[in-house]
């Protein structure tokens, strides 16, 4: 079985510590979640496993959002998530590296509007590992998105993170029966 792990949504506007929507902030800096993900995806990195980074952005003028989000109406008013501003740029002390493929999500789902299921097609790639933030919004969304389009999926609860502890914690309940909810120590023991 063919395995990547997904990185979701770390970037400043989103877990920054001055970013426009980051409520996530407390939560990732207390889980420490940028150093966690450092592990996993070097580990990834060593294993032939596909590292893929996935972050929300959009257009300037905002014509690329969905427009019946209040979610991302609200970003529009507040000029959040321009892919042009530095809101959306990798958190700092994030290892991207740039073999890694990364993808532009223009929704919730790290799916939506981009080439990430043809990648993986294409790259005959049949488990997802899936981390980051939020586990309410993008992780919730993307296991349950990435379940119906037949892949295997594992969401690595330590390497996610939502406003507080408590929401992360119903999320990862959530996904049950979806998802296999599994931890960076299990990751790092796979072949």
């Amino acid at each position: 079985m063919s395995q990547a792990l997904i990185i979701i949504d770390l970037i400043e506007e989103i877990i920054g510590k001055n970013g426009l929507s980051n409520s996530s902030y407390q939560q990732v800096l207390t889980r420490n979640i940028v150093e966690k993900t450092n592990q996993a995806a070097n580990f990834a990195r060593s294993h032939n496993i596909p590292v893929i980074w996935v972050k929300v952005g959009f257009a300037d003028d905002y014509q690329d959002i969905p427009t019946g989000s209040p979610m991302f109406q609200r970003a529009k008013q507040i000029g959040a998530l321009k892919l042009s501003g530095n809101g959306c740029n990798w958190v700092h002390d994030l290892e991207v590296h740039f073999r890694d493929p990364v993808m532009i999500k223009k929704g919730v789902s790290a799916f939506k509007g981009n080439k990430l299921n043809k990648w993986l097609i294409d790259n005959q790639i049949s488990h997802l590992y899936l981390a980051g933030v939020s586990s309410l919004m993008a992780i919730q969304s993307s296991a349950r998105q990435a379940h119906d389009l037949g892949y295997y999926v594992s969401v690595l609860d330590d390497l996610c993170a939502a406003a507080t502890l408590e929401l992360h914690e119903q999320s990862m309940q959530a996904l049950q029966g979806m998802a296999t909810i599994s931890s960076l120590k299990e990751f790092m023991q796979i072949k």
